[in-house]
């Protein structure tokens, strides 16, 4: 199941109890999928319970499947009891569920900015508290944010509003866990080629201009966002905390022009 650019190692997070949210979308089956590769227990949640079960079942030993609605308290709770019920004991939490909208503030509804902020921002509020308060010590919080967080771009009030305010709870959550050895950060895609960008919400987008602007040339795959999740739920990044690791291919570097034409 996994790709050949994954390449992990299987003892990499031994002994690790990981929670992804959101984990049968692009970014979060890839998420999922390393990780479990990687030698850790991961319960996969998500509210579309068929496509959860099926990965978990894909993923087989040491995969678990709990339906969550990250919005809903009481799906929190459900989760941490069945972790409970299991004998397992939460190391690492990534955030990843979320929705993107692509619509001017003007034509934007209460309804639609509630919505976003809520699936976005109020789910890793309360990813964060549950971790906060049951996670064990030495533990790491992953935030799936994004570039939108770091380089706001018109036309995505709502959803940029959300990621910006994901980035900064993260940073509160990093000052307020550090005594207890428990790292947390955020993670900010840039374009990455998912079921997100191919809805119709950007059905118009011209692609081929668009990675045009991209400095390296190319869309992002979800594994390489992955990859940087699998680093900071790692010991490796003991470390690394309260920051943001942008994955975007150098469109938050600045202002690109396009390739320089070559003098040879």
């Amino acid at each position: 199941m996994t790709s050949a650019l994954m390449s992990p190692s299987t003892s990499r997070l031994t002994g690790k109890c990981v929670l992804v949210t959101g984990a049968t979308g692009g970014i979060g089956l890839a998420i999922s999928e390393l990780l479990h590769a990687s030698g850790a227990t991961v319960y996969v949640t998500d509210i579309d319970q068929e496509r959860a079960e099926s990965l978990a079942g894909a993923l087989g030993e040491r995969a678990r499947f709990v339906r969550l609605d990250v919005t809903e308290e009481a799906g929190w709770a459900a989760v941490a009891a069945a972790m409970e019920d299991a004998g397992d004991r939460l190391t690492t939490l990534v955030n990843c569920a979320g929705a993107a909208l692509r619509r001017s503030i003007a034509d934007t509804t209460l309804d639609d900015f509630n919505r976003i902020m809520e699936l976005n921002l109020v789910g890793t509020f309360l990813g964060i508290r549950l971790a906060a308060r049951r996670m064990v010590d030495h533990g790491a919080i992953v935030n799936i944010s994004s570039v939108n967080g770091v380089l706001p771009t018109a036309g995505l009030g709502a959803y940029v509003a959300s990621k910006s305010a994901v980035s900064a709870l993260t940073r509160v959550a990093a000052l307020e866990l550090a005594d207890r050895g428990i790292t947390v950060n955020a993670v900010c895609p840039g374009s990455i080629d998912t079921a997100i960008t191919d809805s119709a919400d950007f059905a118009d987008t011209d692609w081929d201009a668009y990675v045009r602007t991209i400095p390296v040339g190319r869309r992002g795959a979800p594994v390489e966002v992955a990859q940087a999740v699998l680093y900071l739920a790692s010991d490796e990044s003991r470390y690394v905390t309260g920051t943001d690791l942008v994955i975007d291919g150098g469109i938050a570097a600045g202002r690109f022009a396009g390739r320089p034409r070559s003098t040879q």
